[in-house]
């Protein structure tokens, strides 16, 4: 598997490059008293699960989700000096009448906002005017197909049984039980995979938190590409299941 973090600092260039041519954090997990949650959402899960279970991915079941993934670069620049930089995406989706999106960006090199509604693309960099395009272009297209997903896609990367470690864990509203995943089926180009956690929610059995960590080597990106830098990884799921979502044109769109 490729190291899916240079991913997020490619996406920084490639949004800034096109220019030139062209919300809410992660709660902590909270413990929940184990007879409560027993009768809340039912009994733990089982000691094992199947990473590559189709049912853990349900995203496109829900009327209306979030999903908010902050992701953590800590290490030294090109000087020698401590560098930490954050990315925060957030990608909301109404899937009924019409699929309308809302996505947002912030990073230190770029913020960005865009929404979809029915074929139409809006677009705010800050800094810059909105743009306007169509969904049905390549661009929108492909906006489109790479958020109608929910957690990162594990199947595939992780093929064997993941192992339950904490019960009752209170996560995005639901009571869920804690599974590691073991790192052995996943090839990093440049770093190794530490700890890698999905947390699944005993009502509807849907992964609604993925945690991981990483330490890799980066080029390009003002880290010293020759020294290895911490990555932590949190993506959270959270189906809104009265799909009561509002998405609306920026205001500078509007404009």
């Amino acid at each position: 598997m490729k190291n899916q973090n240079s991913i997020y600092f490619a996406l920084v260039i490639i949004l800034t490059t096109s220019l030139a041519c062209n919300i809410g954090g992660t709660a902590p997990a909270t413990p929940v008293a184990s007879q409560e949650a027993v009768d809340i959402d039912g009994p733990p899960g089982p000691e094992t699960i199947d990473a590559a279970n189709p049912a853990l991915y349900t995203v496109l079941n829900a009327p209306a989700y979030k999903i908010e993934t902050t992701i953590k670069y800590t290490g030294v620049d090109t000087n020698g000096g401590a560098k930490e930089e954050t990315h925060f995406t957030a990608v909301e989706t109404q899937t009924q009448p019409q699929i309308t999106q809302h996505h947002l960006f912030e990073g230190d090199a770029l913020n960005m906002e865009k929404v979809i509604i029915g074929d139409q693309l809006y677009t705010l960099i800050k800094g810059f005017p909105c743009t306007t395009s169509h969904v049905s272009s390549v661009q929108g297209q492909n906006l489109l197909d790479s958020t109608l997903k929910s957690m990162p896609n594990l199947r595939g990367n992780f093929t064997e049984q993941a192992r339950r470690v904490e019960s009752g864990v209170e996560v995005n509203g639901f009571v869920t039980d804690k599974y590691e995943l073991s790192n052995e089926h996943i090839v990093v180009e440049t770093g190794k995979l530490i700890p890698t956690f999905v947390c699944v929610a005993r009502k509807g059995g849907f992964i609604t938190r993925f945690e991981q960590q990483e330490q890799s080597k980066i080029s390009g990106t003002g880290f010293d590409p020759k020294q290895f830098i911490d990555i932590t990884r949190i993506s959270n799921y959270i189906p809104v299941e009265d799909g009561s979502l509002e998405i609306a044109i920026p205001v500078e769109c509007n404009k």
